[in-house]
């Protein structure tokens, strides 16, 4: 039998998985004369080289203690006679390419190496949160992706349990005040000394404690050094890092995004899609008023896409370039931290 086929069928394939930041694993950073290898594990029994006895041992016990129940957490003890400093190894954690974690933790107390690894985060996209009994550490800082628990029981380590209670929730979802965190107490301050914290002088930043509120003991009220609400923070970086992923998805799968508004269309799709998520998750506010509806483009959640709609709006030297310039802007949705309730009494 003679077969002939002039049909030839190819089948592209555009459904590559690009890598997601991830916003709920941590790392601890600790420092000794022996290192030990950088490692995730989703208990602490499983820690390889660390004993409960150490301090990174016991701050993973205290992450994983938390309800909801964290998944995973990384842990990296540098070898201080070579990786002398902070900066240094976590500067060899990036370069070897484990840079998935998000949040920080340091079993240090020490003023300066607080202030290092919260530097370090600033400037790497990262989110470090501290603790001390020292509230001079707050003195001279401004750093939005800081946040330092301040507490007498420092020692046990409460900002790995605070962080641990609210990073098991969908970014925007969550705030960082007012939660419980299984395994600590009181921040042991009198009442002028928490208000110093929580709402310090000029010169100072503000700090983190966990304080009694209707019997209960919660976090207040979690801001960062540099007065940004940590929520917001985290909110902003998952939204860049999903727009990041979905455009450079797009430009990997297609042969080309044509420099037409055509072209134009698929990334505004992009765009709309993540942002529509960021609603959907909490970070962007909803639209409930016709108010809203002029910081809305679709009427859904507040926000909107200025994308071009003909050539001859972009400038000359970015057509020539093959730039694509567009803009967005939404309103965050937030969460109540504080409230002022005025009552009258009539008879």
């Amino acid at each position: 039998m003679s077969n002939i086929n002039p049909i030839a069928i190819n089948i592209e394939l555009q459904t590559l998985p690009l890598p997601q930041q991830g916003f709920g694993m941590p790392l601890i950073l600790g420092g000794a004369a022996t290192g030990v290898a950088y490692q995730e594990v989703t208990q602490e029994s499983d820690l390889v080289g660390i004993l409960p006895a150490d301090a990174e041992y016991k701050m993973a016990a205290k992450w994983f203690s938390q309800s909801p129940r964290p998944e995973k957490i990384a842990v990296y003890r540098r070898d201080s006679d070579v990786e002398i400093t902070i900066t240094q190894g976590l500067d060899a954690l990036k370069l070897a390419g484990k840079n998935s974690w998000y949040a920080l933790f340091i079993p240090s107390r020490a003023k300066l190496d607080l202030a290092e690894a919260g530097d370090w985060c600033g400037a790497n996209g990262k989110l470090f949160v501290g603790g001390t009994t020292d509230k001079t550490a707050l003195t001279g800082r401004n750093q939005i992706r800081e946040a330092y628990l301040i507490s007498t029981d420092a020692a046990n380590f409460p900002e790995v349990a605070w962080a641990g209670s609210v990073m098991t929730y969908i970014p925007g979802s969550a705030t960082w005040a007012f939660k419980k965190a299984n395994g600590v107490v009181e921040s042991g301050f009198n009442g002028t000394d928490t208000n110093a914290i929580l709402n310090p002088s000029t010169g100072d930043a503000p700090g983190n404690v966990f304080a009694v509120m209707a019997g209960v003991v919660v976090s207040a009220y979690g801001k960062t050094t540099g007065l940004e609400f940590i929520e917001t923070i985290v909110s902003r970086d998952y939204v860049q890092a999903r727009m990041l992923e979905a455009l450079s998805r797009l430009l990997i799968v297609n042969k080309k995004i044509p420099y037409t508004l055509a072209g134009f269309a698929l990334v505004e799709s992009e765009i709309r899609s993540v942002l529509r998520d960021a609603g959907l998750k909490g970070i962007i506010a909803e639209v409930s008023s016709d108010d809203d509806k002029t910081r809305s483009d679709l009427n859904d959640y507040q926000y909107q896409v200025v994308i071009p709609q003909s050539l001859d709006e972009i400038p000359a030297n970015d057509r020539a370039n093959f730039k694509l310039p567009i803009s967005f802007k939404f309103r965050i949705a937030g969460a109540v931290h504080y409230m002022d309730i005025s009552g009258t009494i009539t008879v």
